[in-house]
């Protein structure tokens, strides 16, 4: 059965809100799970009263450059919030790295969730009961149950998805499109000082927080429409994936007709 999950439009979305600097404040448990507050990490904790790392004596050019190389260079991050897009406000918790691996969930109101693991080429979708309801039917819902539906990322209906956990993309895209940049004061995120630095455009204002301290990684991620944080740098995303019992394979599923198409 061809499989079109709405989610994975959603994922575009996310993307793009990040590359044209939306994204915010992240309340966020475990990636895979359901949580709320984000306590700061030890790591942070240590970065907070690390030394001065220069980027408020530079241009706003030059430090949103260091912060798109310290996050490359972080080699892994959780990246937690909300951004807007067409279809509604959209939730993500997601561990990513420079790989393209990534473990966590997103959210759509009026959607429903579904949980993600991409490990390679290989990739799992797990939606929940709400997301089948309005996408596939009961049908469908019974004949998937409690599993993943497994795929690669060179579905087309999952493309959207490969790129979001990529965070060598996602980094690229913070660093490019910024013209007019504007550098202001300093504000606390995650128990870090971090300086801001502000871009107009017509699709709003966006707002990056880059630390002071430690490396100069951006910490945050704000617009009108949403927040995400960024945090946990250089953990590694969770190399546990779905086994053949936690999972159905999407090549094995045939299509009887057009009605149960889940789109």
């Amino acid at each position: 059965m061809r499989t079109a999950v709405a989610g994975a439009a959603a994922a575009a979305a996310l993307a793009a809100g990040c590359g044209s600097g939306s994204g915010g404040s992240g309340s966020t448990g475990s990636p895979a799970a359901s949580g709320t507050g984000s306590p700061v990490s030890a790591s942070a904790a240590a970065a907070s009263a690390a030394a001065d790392n220069g980027v408020a004596g530079q241009s706003a050019d030059q430090v949103l450059q260091r912060a798109v190389q310290a996050l490359k260079d972080a080699g892994a991050v959780r990246a937690a919030g909300t951004v807007g897009s067409e279809g509604g406000q959209i939730t993500m918790d997601l561990r990513l790295d420079t790989t393209g691996d990534c473990t966590g969930t997103l959210s759509q109101g009026g959607v429903g969730s579904f949980q993600v693991v991409k490990s390679g080429q290989q990739l799992w979708v797990k939606p929940d009961q709400e997301f089948w309801q309005t996408h596939g039917g009961p049908a469908m819902a019974q004949l998937v149950g409690d599993r993943y539906l497994k795929t690669t990322s060179d579905n087309p209906d999952f493309g959207e998805i490969g790129s979001l956990c990529d965070l060598t993309a996602l980094a690229d895209q913070l660093g490019t499109g910024k013209s007019g940049l504007a550098k202001g004061g300093e504000e606390n995120v995650q128990g870090r000082p971090a300086l801001t630095l502000t871009n107009t455009s017509g699709t709003g204002t966006g707002t990056l927080y880059v630390a002071t301290t430690g490396e100069p990684v951006p910490l945050k991620l704000a617009k009108d429409t949403g927040a995400v944080e960024f945090s946990d740098f250089g953990t590694p995303v969770p190399s546990a994936t779905p086994g053949p019992d936690q999972s159905l394979d999407l090549d094995q599923l045939q299509q009887p007709s057009s009605s149960t198409s889940v789109v």
